[in-house]
């Protein structure tokens, strides 16, 4: 049987040497199959109980909905309840061991929960602000059951105009990437997509300074 703690370093190192060399990792059955039904009946849940709010584009003054360019509802995590008490505490190991090999000096995770109805997407995006790169390294969680390739619904990773990488939707899968560096889409959906979407973040000092 094999050793839970030596099991998740190893799924950590993959995912540290890939980002090293290939600036993304993709990683197939990541969690625990227990924790992503929860996560995945939660935000089944929220959606059913109109918990989720349109997301929005840009930051700040250039902050807007534009449904056409970005179509998910969203719900921000914040270990309100077991479930989510438990992803964290996963991503906070991954977290740490990214900062102990690659020395990034990550100090938080926002993340939320995402639901695309069918017929929605997210077009061609960096997930770093211009003149604000405090993200550092994207995740990405999929949470459905049963997805297949006619779904639609893939992460399309770009490399100039060409898409090099597709990636399904696949209960379990975790997906890491540098924020500023791999541009990206959410292809249209056949029916409904239910994921988690999240950053590393770095201290803004430039805040702190001024405050």
């Amino acid at each position: 049987m094999k050793n839970p703690e030596i099991t998740r370093q190893s799924k950590q190192q993959k995912i540290i040497d890939e980002l090293v060399d290939q600036r993304i990792s993709i990683n197939p059955n990541f969690f625990d199959s227990e924790l992503i039904t929860s996560l995945y009946q939660e935000l089944v849940d929220l959606e059913q109980q109109d918990q989720l709010r349109a997301a929005h584009i840009g930051k700040d003054q250039q902050r807007s909905h534009v449904r056409d360019i970005r179509g998910d509802a969203i719900h921000w995590i914040n270990g309100e309840t077991n479930a989510q008490r438990l992803f964290l505490e996963e991503m906070t190991q991954l977290q740490e061991s990214l900062n102990q090999q690659l020395f990034l000096g990550l100090t938080e995770l926002e993340a939320h929960y995402a639901h695309y109805p069918a017929g929605m997407g997210y077009q061609k995006h960096l997930d770093s602000f211009q003149n604000n790169n405090l993200r550092r390294i994207t995740i990405v969680v999929y949470l459905n059951p049963d997805w297949h390739k006619e779904d639609g619904g893939e992460l399309e990773i770009f490399n100039g105009e060409k898409v090099t990488t597709s990636v399904l939707p696949l209960a379990g899968t975790l997906v890491c990437f540098v924020s500023e560096e791999i541009p990206h889409q959410v292809a249209i959906t056949k029916r409904e997509r239910f994921s988690i979407a999240g950053w590393f973040r770095v201290r803004d000092t430039t805040a702190l300074a001024t405050s």
